[in-house]
């Protein structure tokens, strides 16, 4: 216990020693601390001062450049006003003195104006650009006129040299659409010239010139006019000729159908037509889905304007295939077993035309369909009613003679009931009638089933 307290005693005499030392630490570590804040506090002032500073000599440097940019877009719309000057005098000197031909010359031309629609972009800010805009469409439609009937004759003679020399002059002016026009209208000639001077105008050979000048064409567009709509422009450009042609297809076939000598003629022709017709949107067809390396989006109206053009000769002639269909149908009804007295016979031959219809239906249908597709319903289906009609009709008077007939035995005292000799006819006259309601049934579902599959 005596070393014990003997420790404890040098211990304490240790701690109470070192406190002073401590404390004095302590205290020395505070002053070092309130002088490293006062010198942050110092440093803190000196970085927002750098900070105005800088910000300061920031906005003079955006200030300067800023009027650097605006004294060097000043310098460079003097050098284009000085630029657009030498090209305007230069170009209306070109109308004046007439538009070269030599495809050099036209190279130059095509760079000029090039440089012109250019510079009048980088004027665009100027206070008179409207003036020059003005001045630059004028001077153009001037240009456009002018080199208009030379190109026009170089797409006639196909002469891709010189086409292309004034294709660049167009595209110079940003017109390539103007180019796409004169090439429309001549290849419009071209093909309206071989259609009148054709000793015998039909619908084949002009679809078959077509079809075979439709690939070349698009060559054309593509490899000469630089065109980026070329399948574009060629169904345009067939449209408006066979909106165009002097006689016009639709004509020239109705003339040719009204030669027709009997409804199987008429329908043969039709027939052809269709088949004609089909074989030139076939081949439009195969050029549009021919691979290339930019694949372009026609427009659906396009090709709806087309079609269009296309079938109106047929279209116009549709409602005499009703007529003639129908004729076809009452000749069946033109038969002799129908001009007989007897009335079992009659109403056998009234059943046999009943049960014969349902061939003859199937196949009006069929070649109706060869004409028109689904479109041939609303032209078939009045000649099914026509025939139907005639044939109740038939049935109707029938019904009578037997009535008639029936009546004159009673009020004679013969025979009547099951026994009457206008039974059995009564009884063919029914089925026939049966007959008739289940084939016209029976197309019916046929017909429907035929369109819902077409949708």
């Amino acid at each position: 216990m005596k070393q014990l307290s003997n420790s404890l005693d040098e211990t304490t005499s240790q701690i109470v020693s070192s406190v002073p030392r401590i404390l004095q630490d302590a205290a020395t570590l505070q002053l070092e601390g309130a002088m490293l804040q006062q010198k942050l506090v110092t440093l803190e002032q000196q970085v927002q001062g750098v900070e105005e500073q800088t910000g300061h000599s920031i906005q003079s440097l955006q200030r300067i450049d800023q009027l650097k940019s605006s004294l060097e877009n000043a310098a460079s719309a003097l050098r284009e006003a000085d630029k657009w000057v030498a090209l305007a005098t230069s170009l209306e000197e070109i109308l004046e003195s007439g538009v070269p031909t030599q495809k050099d010359k036209l190279a130059e031309l095509a760079k000029q104006v090039a440089a012109m629609t250019a510079s009048l972009e980088v004027l665009s800010d100027s206070t008179d650009y409207e003036t020059k805009r003005v001045q630059l469409e004028t001077l153009f439609n001037r240009l456009e006129a002018a080199i208009t009937p030379p190109f026009v004759e170089a797409l006639t003679l196909m002469d891709a040299d010189r086409t292309r020399a004034y294709v660049g002059v167009f595209r110079g002016m940003s017109r390539s659409v103007s180019a796409c026009r004169c090439w429309r209208r001549a290849a419009a000639s071209v093909h309206a010239h071989s259609w009148a001077r054709a000793h015998h105008q039909e619908l084949r050979p002009l679809t078959t010139m077509l079809a075979e000048d439709a690939e070349k064409q698009v060559d054309w567009l593509i490899s000469v006019l630089k065109s980026d709509t070329p399948l574009g422009e060629l169904l345009r450009l067939y449209t408006d000729l066979l909106l165009s042609l002097d006689p016009s297809p639709t004509k020239i076939v109705t003339a040719n159908f009204k030669l027709c000598q009997t409804p199987d003629e008429g329908i043969a022709l039709l027939i052809d037509l269709k088949t004609d017709i089909d074989g030139f949107i076939n081949c439009i067809r195969n050029v549009i889905d021919a691979p290339r390396s930019n694949k372009e989006e026609l427009v659906p109206a396009t090709l709806r304007e087309l079609g269009r053009a296309a079938y109106a000769p047929l279209r116009e002639l549709m409602p005499k295939y009703t007529d003639i269909q129908t004729t076809l149908f009452l000749s069946h009804l033109d038969d002799p077993m129908l001009k007989q007295e007897d009335l079992l016979e009659y109403s056998r031959a009234v059943l046999s035309m009943a049960e014969r219809s349902e061939g003859w239906f199937h196949t009006a249908y069929n070649r109706g369909k060869s004409i028109a597709g689904q479109a041939t319903y609303p032209f078939y289906a009045p000649a099914v009613e026509a025939f139907t009609s005639a044939l109740l009709n038939l049935i109707t008077s029938h019904t009578r003679h037997i009535e008639s007939s029936f009546l004159s035995s009673v009020n004679a005292g013969e025979n009547a009931g099951v026994l009457s000799e206008t039974f059995p006819a009564s009884l063919l006259l029914e089925s026939a009638v049966t007959q008739l309601l289940g084939v016209l049934a029976d197309r019916q579902r046929v017909e429907e089933t035929d369109e819902g599959m077409a949708d």
